[in-house]
């Protein structure tokens, strides 16, 4: 009687339970993946976050280079048009400045390198690039508030130089900021 009851039971089951577990492992399989997807993502925007922080971090170093330059030299000689070594002619306010062309900064002689900048661990070691454009003179009213570099005593005469500083670095993971300032002594 044992055989006769175990035999009508295997013949009622349809393998309905082999169907629903197929079904939650592959629900199961999906939501893992989902998962994955979503911290390998997050993975990549901090580290992005972190290679663009990186690249700020030199161009800022640059720019304050530069604008050590312009501080410390005694006479500041410019081309008479484009830029070379670093050092840019008056802009035209009509056209695109020189440091905007598609390929200024991967292309050598018209900017200048700064000191290389190490990243926190001592891995990476990034260069800036810097120009130092001439915008001519301005009118000074001598008060405290046209003191832009406290590390000097403020120039008490009517005129002073103005230059627009631009700084570049990138990064070997593609992150590339450019910023400026405008410098005047």
């Amino acid at each position: 009687m044992k055989t006769m009851y175990s035999h009508s039971m295997r013949q009622r089951q349809s393998g309905a339970a082999l169907i629903v577990v197929l079904m939650l492992l592959i629900v199961i399989t999906l939501l893992g993946l989902a998962s994955m997807r979503g911290a390998i993502m997050q993975e990549r925007m901090a580290a992005n976050t972190i290679s663009r922080g990186l690249a700020f971090q030199v161009a800022e170093a640059g720019l304050r280079q530069a604008e050590i330059v312009v501080r410390d030299a005694s006479t500041i000689t410019f081309p008479p048009s484009g830029c070379d070594k670093g050092r840019c002619a008056t802009p035209d306010p009509a056209d695109e400045p020189a440091w905007n062309a598609r390929n200024f900064w991967t292309t050598g002689g018209q900017y200048q390198t700064g000191v290389a900048v190490k990243s926190a661990d001592g891995a990476v070691s990034i260069s800036p690039l810097f120009v130092i454009e001439d915008f001519g003179t301005s009118v000074s009213g001598g008060g405290a508030s046209d003191c832009v570099d406290v590390s000097k005593a403020c120039i008490s005469t009517a005129e002073q130089s103005v230059y627009r500083i631009t700084a570049y670095a990138s990064t070997p993971s593609g992150a590339e900021v450019i910023v400026q300032s405008l410098y005047r002594r």
